[in-house]
């Protein structure tokens, strides 16, 4: 299992090599994070009140959220409206992440979320994680540094990493 995995923003079959505007890569754990707590946040409307594509990607996102291995189209095939929605759900998520205390893998509560590891994981990451996503989905992520993808979800934050 990695730690790390890409997420693209393409809408079809990314390119050869990663666009630095349209890709970023994450930690693994904090992705699950991010994506279990937008499944749950979704999965708590009532389903007349849930976007009308949701049923559509339901099963993609929770199976990014389980699988640390595939590449994740954040753009799921969304059309313009759509991927605007999407970006306002996973904002609203890093909120919310950003309101809770870290939980390590042994604590009963009512996260029921998928840990890998044995630590505690720092929400603000994850939250960072989540508002990267809507910015990618929107085309406003900033540039990483020549030569660099942007690594979110990270200990401590933001950072860089070489696509070689």
């Amino acid at each position: 299992m990695s730690k790390t995995r890409s997420i693209g923003c393409y809408g079809g079959p990314p390119p050869d090599l990663p666009d630095p505007a349209r890709e970023i890569w994450a930690y693994d754990g904090a992705l699950s994070i991010l994506l279990g707590q937008l499944l749950r946040d979704v999965e708590g409307i009532p389903p007349e009140h849930r976007p009308q594509w949701w049923d559509a990607c339901v099963e993609e996102l929770r199976t990014q959220a389980m699988v640390s291995d595939l590449f994740f189209d954040v753009a799921l095939r969304l059309g313009a409206d759509d991927r605007e929605e999407f970006a306002e759900l996973l904002e609203e998520t890093a909120a919310r992440l950003r309101e809770r205390p870290p939980r390590t893998p042994g604590q009963n509560d009512d996260w029921h979320l998928i840990f890998r590891g044995d630590h505690a994981y720092d929400v603000g990451p994850i939250a960072e994680l989540g508002q990267a996503l809507g910015a990618l989905l929107r085309g406003t992520l900033p540039p990483p540094p020549p030569g660099t993808l942007w690594l979110y979800g990270a200990p401590g934050g933001r950072t860089t990493i070489s696509p070689r």
